[in-house]
């Protein structure tokens, strides 16, 4: 009863709710894209990324991998050099240019040290004040070293897949880069020099794919709902305000029907009045 009672008011006030599901159309939109007025544009929000890896290998010229002649202990150490500096301002700087980004739109994490206490991988006040600027990143790099292999993993994150595997294959070229350019810098001999080999291509997916679909339509939804709710109070509050003006100028709360009622009563005394008249 109440069921049906609530849509029936809902349909005499539909023009209403027909407003309310346009404000809340207009809600969903907002939740989903950012909304420029100059000049007017409407860019996607990042509620859906993708991520993708890839693995470069820290070798020598002859690799020390077909040769077990040569030690490879030396490299782990490398490699592990090589994971920090990634994170480093100068590489985020090499990789943006590679891969034709802003630099302050990528955020990257170095490796964490397995040989410390876990209360010493939480970040200092400096790093974290770093970290929360970067939160605002689209992209981000994170990179893992093994402790017992020269090799490091990258994981990329972007808004698109394209983009992730972009900015993971960038990587590599960028270190491969700056390692080249100090070797011949410093006139390193071609045996004694380190080698950056990229150990397949970058690969990725989407990772929240349909979420902006599924954020648009429960923030819809709720925005709907919420003003259906308020529509109901609202037609009770206004009976009820029409019924207080109807009784005005009756004490008793009867209001017109009372004035009518005491004139109807005030007839009925005359008739019978009359009547006793015309008996006498």
């Amino acid at each position: 009863m109440e069921l049906a009672r609530t849509l029936k008011t809902l349909w005499h006030r539909r023009r209403l709710v027909g407003l309310g599901a346009l404000l809340a159309a207009i809600a969903a939109i907002l939740s989903i894209y950012q909304v420029g007025l100059f000049p007017p544009s409407l860019n996607s929000r990042t509620n859906v990324f993708a991520t993708a890896s890839t693995q470069l290998l820290v070798d020598t010229p002859a690799s020390s991998f077909a040769d077990i002649a040569n030690d490879i202990e030396p490299l782990d150490a490398r490699a592990g050099v090589f994971a920090r500096f990634l994170a480093s301002p100068v590489a985020i700087a090499l990789i943006a240019r590679e891969a034709k980004l802003p630099a302050s739109a990528i955020e990257a994490q170095g490796p964490f040290e397995l040989d410390v206490p876990e209360v010493q991988h939480g970040p200092t006040a400096d790093r974290r004040s770093s970290q929360i600027v970067g939160e605002g990143a689209l992209y981000r790099l994170r990179f893992e070293n093994s402790p017992s292999l020269p090799i490091v993993t990258i994981f990329a994150q972007a808004p698109s897949q394209d983009g992730a595997v972009k900015l993971a294959t960038a990587v590599p070229v960028a270190l491969r880069t700056y390692i080249d350019q100090i070797q011949a810098e410093q006139q390193i001999p071609a045996k004694q020099r380190v080698v950056i080999r990229r150990l397949g291509k970058a690969t990725g997916g989407v990772v929240n794919q349909g979420a902006n679909l599924q954020i648009a339509t429960l923030v819809f939804v709720v925005v709907l709902g919420v003003w259906c709710m308020l529509l109901i109070p609202a037609q009770t509050i206004a009976r009820g305000w029409r019924e207080i003006g109807g009784s005005e100028g009756d004490p008793n709360g009867n209001g017109s029907n009372g004035a009518r009622n005491g004139h109807g009563r005030g007839k009925d005394v005359l008739r019978v009045e009359r009547e006793r008249q015309r008996t006498g």
